[in-house]
């Protein structure tokens, strides 16, 4: 929490000033990692000058693909670089040992969701087939992190365990943390302090 002694209120009431930085030490990140979420022109245009990072539906590829590249485009209009923005998708796997299994984990879980049905994952079926596709959309270019949401009670324990080592020996998910803050570990620039001499 931010607390000063003075604030003044405009005419209006719709902004007020601060009387200067906060006085205190930067964190050993230099400011929280900013994620958003949303698909809006307004939304891009808050993105590529201030975000970290976007969390996005996992729709059609080709959809992501476009929309990461008007993402790009921007952010090189404010003079930013893509290489330190990520991607995020979000996402619900659901995997198993073989086709079948996964096959009978969904009709499980659409049984328990009588009025709400769920399309199939495009993250599915035998772990391998679901991890070559993961890899082919980190690939692509349009995804850096999966967020993983869950329907089925045991998909993150399925995901984790069938799915996180076939991943970590194609070399696109870690095996341990290198660094101690969480911009440090998604790879992301520390940002420099716009108030240093």
């Amino acid at each position: 929490m931010f607390w000063t002694s003075e604030i003044e209120y405009r005419p209006g009431g719709n902004y007020f000033f601060v009387d200067g930085p906060l006085n205190i030490s930067r964190s050993k990140q230099g400011r929280p990692v900013i994620f958003q979420a949303g698909t809006s022109s307004d939304f891009k245009n808050i993105a590529s000058k201030h975000a970290d990072g976007v969390f996005l539906p996992a729709g059609n590829l080709e959809d992501i693909k476009a929309f990461s590249q008007e993402l790009k485009r921007r952010e090189g209009l404010e003079g930013r670089s893509f290489d330190d923005f990520l991607l995020t998708i979000s996402h619900n796997p659901i995997v198993g040992r073989t086709e079948r299994e996964a096959e009978g984990k969904f009709q499980e879980l659409q049984a328990l969701m009588p009025i709400y049905r769920i399309p199939k994952p495009k993250f599915f079926g035998l772990a391998e087939k679901a991890a070559d596709e993961i890899q082919h959309w980190y690939e692509a270019g349009a995804m850096d992190l999966l967020l993983i949401r869950q329907e089925y009670p045991l998909g993150f324990n399925d995901f984790i365990d069938l799915v996180v080592p076939i991943l970590q020996e194609k070399g696109i998910f870690g095996k341990e943390y290198e660094l101690n803050t969480l911009r440090g570990n998604l790879g992301l620039p520390y940002p420099e302090n716009r108030y240093s001499i």
